[in-house]
């Protein structure tokens, strides 16, 4: 006997419940919180999608795939001059980070409030992390080659460095939506090239 066809877009759901993750968090995240977002009831969501870690992998998966590797990644790994994806990167990082509806990176935020007994989340957002430091040290190689950054560059400590100041305006810019301060913040991610 086949089952009820379901009555909801799997993606439509995914993108409510990302929004309610990204504002409050994993652990402030309740069961109430994603059937009033998502419309659907617990059994629901469950019989869909899994437990509630169940749900936040699959939404870490879908944040990654419609947020950061279309603004980020894809940015990078564009082609043409590898120093100017950068410097796109960066004044994307202005924008977004000064922007009033700025609630930082679901990653991040994910990572800032995890228990730390909790290894298989915190191996899913490592591994999130792992290909945006990546992404930044492809970009890097390639901007190396064209003489674009010093070749005594190492890449991947200044992909590290550059992940951190991103996760790091992700976090302040929650606060401090300046312009100015979160300017010289990216400034002196932009020194690292030099």
């Amino acid at each position: 006997m086949a089952g009820r066809p379901r009555s909801f877009e799997p993606d439509a759901v995914l993108e409510r419940a990302m929004h309610v993750f990204w504002a409050k968090g994993y652990e402030a995240t309740g069961i109430a919180d994603l059937e009033d977002a998502t419309g659907l009831g617990r059994q629901s969501l469950y019989g869909a999608f899994g437990d509630k870690r169940a749900l936040f992998a699959r939404v870490v998966d879908f944040y990654f795939e419609r947020v950061l590797k279309p603004g980020i990644v894809d940015v990078l790994d564009a082609p043409g001059s590898a120093r100017k994806n950068l410097e796109l990167l960066f004044d994307r990082w202005i924008e977004v980070a000064t922007a009033p509806d700025f609630n930082g990176c679901l990653v991040g935020n994910g990572v800032s409030a995890m228990s730390p007994g909790d290894p298989e989340l915190a191996d899913l957002l490592r591994r999130k992390l792992k290909l945006l430091e990546e992404a930044l040290v492809r970009v890097l190689r390639r901007a190396q080659d064209a003489r674009e950054v010093p070749v005594t560059l190492d890449p991947r400590a200044t992909a590290r460095s550059l992940l951190a100041i991103s996760q790091g305006l992700a976090v302040i810019g929650r606060v401090h939506r300046e312009r100015a301060f979160i300017s010289s913040v990216v400034d002196g991610a932009r020194r690292l090239l030099d």
